[in-house]
């Protein structure tokens, strides 16, 4: 059994794009209807780049400087994982930790994980460098102000099971 097929872990839909499309926009405006409607939605951001929260002198940075290959930041509502896997975490496992309520996860980026994918289109952004996203997992094609097409689609496909 795949973790896609894992009854624990809620529906994961993929929205890409390159920078600048409106992706982050999207999600914003489908969150907010789905979360009106009553729907449990969870997001996951994905940061291409390496994220540097670590500030130099505090206590994490020098456990991690001291070598820790895995260091976990615990606060009353927050958690911040930096670790030296360059695979990083698996996304599932992470999303059965962390949203283990949600009727619905969606994440912003993650284009080559295999999850179904919306693949958000502007025309005024053309990046060569920009890989597209597998087409066996895009569900739809949609441009950014697209929020009703996406949420029907969502909730056909997702939430009314």
């Amino acid at each position: 059994m795949s973790d896609e097929d894992d009854a624990t872990t809620p529906p994961l839909v993929s929205f890409v794009a390159p920078s600048g499309t409106g992706k982050t926009t999207l999600l914003q405006s489908v969150i907010e209807r789905l979360s009106a409607d009553g729907y449990r939605v969870a997001s996951v951001k994905h940061d291409a780049h390496r994220i540097e929260l670590d500030t130099e002198g505090k206590d994490s940075w020098r456990l991690r400087e001291a070598g820790s290959q895995d260091t976990l930041l615990v606060g009353r509502n927050q958690i911040l994982w930096m670790g030296e896997d360059n695979d990083g975490p698996d996304l599932h496992a992470l999303v059965r930790l962390f949203c283990p309520k949600a009727d619905l996860v969606l994440v912003e980026g993650f284009r080559s994980a295999g999850l179904k994918t919306v693949w958000v289109q502007r025309s005024e952004i053309d990046d060569r460098t920009w890989a597209e996203p597998d087409r066996r997992n895009v569900i739809a094609t949609v441009g950014p102000n697209d929020t009703e097409m996406v949420v029907d689609l969502l909730v056909d496909h997702y939430l009314n099971k």
